[in-house]
């Protein structure tokens, strides 16, 4: 690799750690974000994963666990900067910041078995590394998503690339283990390897492979399939209009990837086209197109295909740079420098901001971490209490569980609330879809201990018998209110109990 190559890639990486710089005072995210830094403040502090109660614990498949690869990174990476004075909110801010950098290498490394020009290979790290879809998890706020999507590149370049079988299936096993215990995402790994294998066992023969040639025909047949089925079945079409649904789709996958979207059209439609495709070209045209159904899912189908997409996108906008027109060289150059300078505004704008009502709620107040800090300094550890959700959440992480919540999942068994081995659970068909993505087990009905402190707070006398069995049965010290989420329980515990800590938004009631 000449200098130029390496300066480019240099200054890739420093325009990635660049745009992470947060802008916010706080860590950021939703109830995932927070909740996998409460479970690996449990690990820091028991020294033990509490809610592996069952081998299938440990991937997120039994009821009150969670995929365990994320937590267990961030409770090392916590412990290490521990020693230096880092909290933990700091060390999540370069946990992220870690994992943006390192999507630059996958995705490069990925795209060496794609292309075999540098130019092709750096657009396609451009285009990943600062997608918003990898941005969102790689800026200081945790999720098992953004990792899974940053290690799949690597899980497809070992798959891809040409090396001993020695050496392929350790390395094979390895990854794939991992991005199991990483995300309930895996599944989709085992397809994506089938069509590896098929494909192999193809090119292996010199009378299949002849055969491949008709496989050209019929991928816009399939195309056309993997669009419309779902749409005329329904299928992943949960609510409303079917045209609003593909409307919706089509602004998330716009949200997750930029404007540099519209480039998949000309990707795909290149590929299919092209007569003389490669081995990793039939097996990339293969796999996105098995997983183009799933992109109606609104809530993970951006993630499972935004690598895929991003491959298509790249080839698309290539393509650019192959048009041989002295005419329009200039215009072209200038159209290349305005769509880079878009793409990079539009990640760097959602990357530091919100737009509609999402923009008061995306990251941690800085009330609720001053709250926090209070509750780690003068709540006793073990202490236990309840919250009104909202901003608790995020307390529970940032004081180190002082008080410990009950904010649902895995954090129930992590902070030891109920014992784990006395789940009631009971198993699920392997014919149901919930078998493979909730798990083989689920909790028997009306023994969810969330919907139990939901049903809590809605009561209206907090010194009611059946409130003050609960209370008595979890050992309840503390309520932990959010004023910005009303709760019926709140005018009852606001007329009789003392509040001991109050900053406006945060106010703690002793029970």
């Amino acid at each position: 690799m000449n200098v130029t190559k390496i300066i480019l890639l240099s200054l890739l990486v420093i325009l990635n750690i660049i745009l992470r710089i947060p802008s916010i005072p706080h860590e950021k995210g939703g109830g995932d974000s927070f909740f996998i830094h409460a479970l690996s403040n449990s690990l820091s502090y028991f020294g033990e994963a509490n809610w592996w109660v069952n081998w299938l614990s440990s991937l997120g498949l039994y009821p009150y666990s969670y995929a365990s690869s994320v937590p267990f990174a961030l409770s090392a990476t916590t412990q290490l900067f521990g020693f230096v004075g880092i909290n933990s909110e700091k060390a999540v801010l370069i946990f992220s910041l870690i994992f943006g950098v390192f999507s630059v290498f996958t995705s490069f490394i990925f795209a060496g078995i794609l292309f075999k020009k540098f130019l092709p290979k750096f657009i396609m790290a451009f285009f990943f590394s600062l997608s918003q879809g990898i941005m969102i998890f790689s800026t200081w706020e945790l999720s098992a998503r953004g990792p899974f999507m940053i290690f799949l590149p690597l899980f497809l370049f070992i798959l891809l690339k040409e090396m001993p079988y020695t050496k392929k299936v350790p390395l094979f096993a390895f990854i794939f283990l991992f991005m199991a215990f990483t995300h309930h995402y895996f599944y989709f790994l085992l397809p994506i390897s089938v069509i590896y294998l098929v494909l192999k066992i193809i090119y292996g023969s010199s009378q299949l492979k002849a055969y491949l040639k008709y496989l050209d025909y019929l991928f816009p047949i399939i195309l056309l399939v993997a669009i419309t089925f779902p749409f005329f079945t329904r299928t992943l079409i949960t609510a409303g209009s079917r045209y609003s649904w593909i409307i919706n789709v089509v602004v998330i996958n716009l949200r997750y990837i930029g404007p540099i979207f519209i480039f998949i059209i000309s990707g795909v439609l290149y590929s299919l086209l092209n007569m003389k495709k490669t081995f990793s070209e039939y097996f990339m045209l293969l796999a996105f197109l098995m997983l183009l159904p799933f992109s109606y899912s609104q809530t993970y189908g951006i993630y499972i295909i935004l690598c895929f997409s991003i491959y298509f996108i790249s080839v698309g906008f290539y393509n650019l740079f192959l048009v041989k027109n002295p005419h329009i060289s200039h215009l072209k150059l200038l159209f290349i420098i305005f769509l880079l300078i878009s793409f990079v505004s539009f990640s760097s704008f959602y990357n530091h901001t919100r737009t509609g009502s999402s923009q008061d709620y995306w990251y941690m107040q800085d009330s609720t971490y001053q709250s926090s800090v209070w509750t780690n300094q003068h709540i006793s550890d073990g202490l236990r209490g309840f919250g009104n959700s909202g901003e608790t959440w995020k307390l529970l992480a940032s004081s180190d569980a002082h008080p410990i919540l009950p904010t649902g999942g895995a954090v129930i068994l992590a902070y030891k609330l109920i014992n784990g081995t006395e789940l009631p659970v009971i198993k699920i068909s392997p014919t149901s879809s919930s078998y493979y993505f909730d798990g083989p087990y689920v909790l028997e009905q009306g023994n969810d201990i969330w919907g139990l402190f939901n049903w809590l707070l809605e009561r209206v006398n907090i010194d009611g018998g059946n409130e003050m069995a609960i209370i008595d049965r979890f050992n309840l010290t503390y309520f932990v209110e959010d004023t910005h989420n009303y709760e019926p329980l709140v005018a009852s515990i606001s007329s009789s109990k003392d509040k001991v800590y109050s900053n406006g938004r945060i106010q703690l009631w002793l029970l």
